[in-house]
């Protein structure tokens, strides 16, 4: 974290250990399919070449992912005037709010359950002064870090915390 007179910049790298598994995961699923292609390609018929084409559809996200993964960052610049929300070096969408139109920030808790595990995953929301809410983080794996990102920004904005409905317990 940086602080200046003129902002705010809060940088971390995506990589977890996740990515390492899923890495595994990408490399034998388009595996399997540049093995399938390769056959698929030796024969006349189309219905072995078109079959899998939403399975690579699926390969190539995962695959954009899983490098976004290996070497994106992501960077919150707030100022006086805006907050800005960047993702790269591999593009990712973000977000842009007008620092005037943030009336509160706070944390909401997201629980996935599978039939083996139940996940738990944290977003950074904005309350704006129009009633709105907006997503501005998703998928962070701590609540110690969704909570921070929360206290600095709301601190550096001279917004006070004030309870919202829902908000992930401090």
């Amino acid at each position: 974290m940086q602080r200046s007179g003129a902002g705010l910049v809060i940088t971390w790298r995506w990589f977890s250990l996740k990515y390492i598994f899923l890495t595994v995961f990408v490399l034998f699923w388009d595996g399997f399919l540049i093995f399938w292609y390769s056959m698929a390609l030796r024969s006349d018929d189309w219905l072995p070449i078109l079959f899998p084409i939403i399975h690579v559809a699926v390969g190539v996200g995962l695959t954009y992912s899983v490098l976004a993964g290996y070497l994106n960052k992501t960077r919150i610049q707030v100022t006086p005037r805006s907050l800005e929300i960047e993702h790269g070096p591999l593009p990712w969408p973000g977000k842009r709010l007008e620092a005037s139109y943030v009336k509160q920030l706070y944390c909401k808790e997201r629980i996935q359950h599978s039939r083996n595990s139940t996940s738990y995953s944290y977003e950074l929301r904005a309350v704006t002064h129009d009633g709105g809410d907006r997503k501005l983080l998703k998928g962070l794996e701590e609540a110690e870090q969704a909570l921070y990102l929360e206290q600095e920004i709301e601190k550096f904005l001279r917004i006070e915390d004030r309870p919202i409905r829902g908000e992930l317990e401090r």
